[in-house]
């Protein structure tokens, strides 16, 4: 059988008379084939990744939190865990109970309350509690114990009130010396917590004169600091 001529075939014959020009493929254009492969592999790449971390934020702006692991220095991982109250919390709490209670009262700066490891300890100036050289409490003193002795009967701590004084020497007929002023002090502040009901089982006085300072004695600023009354509690009462 004679070989066909392209040029008389069927096929050629009718896109000649259509003008219709015949395209060869060729292996030049198999690229394409190869480059769409890999667009529609990384297309299908990223919707799996989409999918899998969990599609956009419902809100703009909205991000993932996550809690911070607690790292110890053995480099042991901890989780998380909500806040706790610190070690002696008895303690703190009666100490917080006392603030919010002196706060109502309009006594918050004028008392300090003392967080002990095994109790609380009150701090008042003696120049709010009596007047210069004096073992009478005033009457803003007096308001202003009166205003812990809820605080004293409702506990079971051991009340000792300590009194303080400056460096500077007292030499009177009732006080030879800082020692009796100091002692007669506390001495007032017990007769009243006495009075308003705190068992005396629970209470002691002590005068400590000016031998122990918080702060400088050179300075008025520094011995105005220094006398002071301080109203510690802690352990348990006396059987």
């Amino acid at each position: 059988m004679p070989e066909l001529d392209p040029g008389t075939t069927g096929v050629a014959r009718r896109a000649d008379h259509l003008r219709i020009p015949v395209t060869h493929s060729t292996e030049e254009e198999s690229w394409l084939v190869t480059y769409l492969d890999v667009i529609t592999l990384l297309l299908v790449m990223f919707v799996v990744m989409l999918a899998l971390s969990g599609g956009p934020a419902d809100e703009p702006g909205e991000q993932i939190r996550l809690a911070t692991p607690v790292v110890e220095q053995s480099g042991t991982v901890m989780e998380p865990v909500a806040e706790q109250t610190p070690a002696g919390s008895e303690s703190e709490a009666f100490a917080n109970r006392a603030r919010a209670t002196l706060q109502a009262v309009g006594l918050g700066d004028d008392i300090a309350v003392i967080p002990q490891q095994d109790g609380v300890r009150f701090r008042i100036s003696n120049d709010i509690l009596f007047g210069s050289g004096e073992a009478v409490l005033s009457a803003e003193g007096i308001r202003q114990l009166e205003n812990l002795v809820p605080l004293l009967a409702d506990s079971d701590y051991q009340v000792t009130v300590a009194g303080h004084t400056d460096s500077l020497p007292i030499q009177t007929s009732r006080f030879p010396s800082n020692w009796e002023l100091s002692s007669a002090r506390a001495g007032s502040v017990v007769r009243l917590f006495e009075n308003a009901g705190v068992p005396r089982n629970r209470l002691q006085a002590a005068g400590y004169a000016d031998t122990r300072p918080l702060f400088r004695n050179d300075t008025e600023q520094g011995r105005s600091r220094n006398r002071r009354v301080e109203i510690i509690l802690e352990g348990a009462p006396p059987q």
